[in-house]
């Protein structure tokens, strides 16, 4: 039997927003749904973007094959300006007013950028042109200088060291990746790259951006220098949320959310990386940037459009593909949580960290262990013990 919930709107055209409409469809959601876009393109992978897309081995991976069996109307490339729940409508960029009985809310976020460092060979990576932007500048110039070790900072750097250019990575941090997973496997990641031929400047800072002798470079703050021809901001990101100023939903650094995704404001739900969920066991919010987070909300929201909600109680699944080993990471570890490695597979060269906090697992974080991560999930979801987890990556 369909259900008819009158026209659902959805800003944004990322994975959260395929997902919602896809399972609204599946579930016989039967009313007229709109997409509205800020990009020109049809809705598209975004982690292939720092990996396949950089390498040049695709030019963009689609969502989904086909749109026309789902009866979706898009509005690419127009940018929803303002939201106004009394009227129950959203403002377009270009004048137009879209009505909503339904709106689900997935802009996503903006990168971070460095003052004083723009112009040509400055890129961050977010959208399909921003890959295709940088690819063109590696194809040309053959170096790549990265500000910032996080995971788009070091799949980037990754990707661009297979294609053969010069790469330097420069982190404020002792390691990559110290700021989600802490220094002892962020050493692990510095020396996969080291091996690699990436040049690390780990511990410095970029103090400023400078031309000499008609060449740019960054100074740092130990007082070294990078060439900064072609340089790749990832500095984080930080959600979308101006356009929702006065609306009345409320914003914490990002959209604040319930266990199904509803904001604030009536007839509003919030995904993906714009939106700050709730723990239905803790009650803590949380905002988490991973993949298949934005597609459990996604269906999530959709089960609760038409009348079939129920809290999301997921744990947080992530992925990171660096050479020739996949990262993967199952929970909410924290840089200062205590850490234990574990080597596992065939001669040792797969890796297991376990991660916990008050004798409880927190999370676990795998290089080249998918069997190890993935049967730790079960356990994460139930609080399990430390020593539990840790047996169970010894075994």
């Amino acid at each position: 039997m369909s259900t008819e919930v009158g026209r659902l709107v959805v800003v944004g055209g990322g994975l959260a927003a395929t997902r919602v409409i896809e399972e609204y469809r599946r579930l016989d959601g039967s009313g007229p749904v709109v997409v509205v876009a800020a990009e020109p393109h049809l809705p598209y992978d975004r982690p292939p973007l720092s990996k396949s897309v950089l390498r040049g081995e695709h030019d963009a991976v689609p969502l989904r094959e086909e749109w026309s069996s789902l009866g979706v109307e898009f509005r690419l490339g127009r940018r929803t300006t303002a939201l106004h729940p009394d009227r129950r409508s959203v403002l377009l960029d270009d004048g137009e007013e879209l009505s909503y009985e339904a709106l689900v809310i997935a802009t996503g976020a903006t990168p971070r950028t460095l003052p004083g460092l723009a112009g040509d060979g400055v890129h961050v990576i977010r959208t399909l042109d921003d890959a295709l932007a940088l690819r063109r500048d590696l194809v040309e110039h053959g170096r790549l200088t990265v500000v910032g070790g996080g995971f788009i900072g070091c799949e980037a750097a990754a990707s661009a060291r297979s294609t053969g250019a010069t790469v330097t990575l420069v982190e404020t941090l002792p390691t990559p990746l110290a700021r989600v997973l802490g220094t002892r496997v962020g050493a692990e990641v510095a020396a996969e790259h080291e091996r690699a031929g990436v040049e690390l400047r780990c511990g410095t800072a970029v103090v400023e951006a400078r031309v000499r002798d008609g060449r740019r470079e960054l100074l740092l703050s130990d007082g070294s220098t990078v060439d900064a021809t072609v340089v790749l901001v990832g500095l984080g990101v930080v959600p979308d949320t101006g356009w929702l100023e006065g609306s009345g939903v409320a914003v914490d650094d990002g959209v604040l959310c319930d266990d199904v995704g509803r904001t604030s404001v009536p007839s509003v739900w919030a995904a993906g990386d714009i939106a700050r969920w709730q723990n239905p066991r803790t009650g803590e919010r949380a905002r988490v940037e991973h993949w298949t987070s934005a597609a459990d909300q996604g269906r999530a929201i959709a089960r609760d459009l038409v009348g079939q909600g129920k809290p999301l109680d997921e744990v947080p699944y992530f992925w990171s593909d660096q050479y020739e080993r996949k990262w993967q990471m199952l929970g909410r570890p924290e840089p200062d949580d205590e850490v234990t490695l574990v080597s596992v597979g065939p001669a040792g060269k797969g890796l297991v960290a376990v991660y916990g906090r008050d004798g409880r697992v927190t999370g676990v974080v795998g290089a080249a262990a998918p069997r190890w991560v993935m049967r730790m999930r079960s356990l994460l979801s139930e609080g399990g013990s430390y020593d539990d987890a840790l047996a169970l990556a010894r075994s």
